[in-house]
Parts: structure tokens; sequence; C-alpha cells
């Protein structure tokens, strides 16, 4: 990543917090909510996060709705610096995640969990392994829980079934097959082969047959929906009271919700609408 490129991430990164605390002096957002987990490896962290958030299980319907009804704010990365990824941080004590908007489905998904791992880990506390490795694990055992695989017989699965199961989880090929090998559900041998069969067949990169569109945010969509028909008030005027360009603007919420920036109106700052967090 060139400096130039990281500069512009941080810079979306302020104007995406700025706006945070503007709409919080509008509306009663969720408040964050996040187990410390930083004492535990991230197996056991994905599983206690779990069980604080009764999830059980399962397959995670919706990452972004879950993570944003338990206080994380989730914008989106500029288009000239998707190079980053995705990446988190902490403002006063609110958690932000912000995300590549073009992604697939599944990518999302997985880069949300990540995030979601280096704010649940990586306080200030030093760890002894690299933390984006955690974090990849964190995702892996938070997306795909160890009893949730084992329920569904998938030791020694073929490419096939392989396919089916991660349509079920909302991860990738390649990220299913990897998690079996971790749980030894795969021996060496079997997960090679199979690794080697997906890059041929071209889930190396992306998801060849992918059902899965992408996450949006509901707390955005909300907003940006009370902010128009409540107050009035359009994107275009919300930059306005930013002092943003309107690009700017949409580039942070971009395939988070949709969003015109035609159009105008005046606010009035006395309507207080209460956000109700919904969980998944």
């Amino acid at each position: 990543m060139t400096a130039l490129v990281r500069e512009r991430a941080l810079s979306a990164a302020t104007i995406a917090i700025e706006l945070n605390s503007w709409l919080e002096t509008l509306f009663e957002l969720p408040h964050p909510c996040l187990p410390s987990c930083s004492h535990l490896e991230a197996e056991a962290a994905a599983q206690q996060v779990r069980a604080a958030w009764a999830l059980g299980q399962d397959p995670i319907p919706n990452v972004i709705h879950l993570i944003e009804s338990y206080g994380v704010r989730v914008f989106s990365l500029p288009s000239d610096c998707l190079e980053v990824g995705a990446f988190s941080t902490i403002a006063g004590e609110t958690p932000f995640i912000f995300l590549a908007s073009r992604e697939s489905g599944e990518r999302l998904r997985f880069d949300a969990a990540h995030e979601l791992g280096h704010l649940i880990l990586h306080d200030s506390v030093p760890r002894s392994r690299d933390p984006e490795i955690e974090a990849d694990d964190f995702a892996s055992a938070f997306l795909m829980p160890h009893s949730g695989l084992l329920a569904q017989r998938l030791k020694n699965a073929p490419i096939d079934r392989i396919l089916s199961a991660k349509r079920r989880w909302g991860v990738s090929a390649i990220d299913l097959t990897r998690r079996l090998r971790r749980l030894d559900l795969l021996p060496g041998r079997r997960y090679n082969q199979a690794v080697n069969e997906l890059t041929r067949r071209g889930y190396r990169r992306t998801e060849p047959d992918s059902l899965l569109a992408r996450e949006s945010s509901l707390l955005l969509t909300y907003i940006f929906k009370e902010l128009r028909n409540g107050l009035e008030m359009s994107p275009a005027d919300l930059a306005t009271e930013l002092n943003v360009h309107p690009t700017m603007l949409s580039e942070c919420v971009n395939g988070l919700v949709p969003l015109g920036l035609d159009g105008g109106g005046e606010h009035s700052a006395s309507l207080r609408p209460k956000f109700s967090p919904v969980r998944d």
C-alpha cells in the first residue's frame, strides 16, 4: 500500500467519523457493546462472542446487520483506495469498520468478521501471534463454528459438498476448505486436492457461481430514509452540512445504502428519531 492510498483511506475514515458524530446529534444509535476477548485465543474468542450474542452454531444471516446492532459503525472505502481491503478503528468509544465496496458478498462478510476480530482481540494488549493471522482465524471460527460444521458431516467432504456447504455458511469455497483443514476435517492430501480443484474451477480469487448478494447497512439505510422523509434533507444537503463534496459522502456509504445525491431540502434539527436495533 502506498503512502498516498493510506492517506486517502484515513481521510475517508475521518469524514465517516465526522458523519457519525453529526448523526448522533439527531439519532439515538446503538451503543457499542463488544465483548472484551483480548485474553483469549481467536477460536475461543469467536465462541465467546457467539455465546454472548446468542448466535448458537448456525450460519449468521447478515454480518453487517449483526455488528451494527451491537454498536459497530460500518462504512465503505473510496474507489481510489480499494487496495486497502478493509480496516477498523475506534474513535472515542465507537468502533468503526471500513470495507471495500467492490468485494464479493462472501469476501465482504469475511472482511467484516476479520475486522471485528481486530476490534475484539487487539485493543492494547501485546499478542504473540501475527494480528492479521489471528483476525483471519477469528473470522473463520465466527462464521463457521466447529460444532456447526460437524453437524453438517463435512469430514472428508468432496468438492461438490464443499460448494454446497459454502452457500449455507455465506463464505468462499477456499475459506471453507481452509477451515475444514484447520479442524482436521480434511486430511492434508485431501485438502491439497480440494484447493487445486477449486483453483482449476476459478474459485481462488472469486466465487464463479455466487448467488450471495452483498450485504447492506440496515442502520445507514434507516438513517438516510429518515433524513429525507422526516427532515426533508437530501444526501446533497447533508454533504453541505458536513462541508464535504457530495461524491465523498457517497463513497462513504457506497454499496451499503441506495443513495441518490440529487435533490435538496431544508431540515429541522428539532426532530430526534430513535433507531431501534434489529438483531438477526
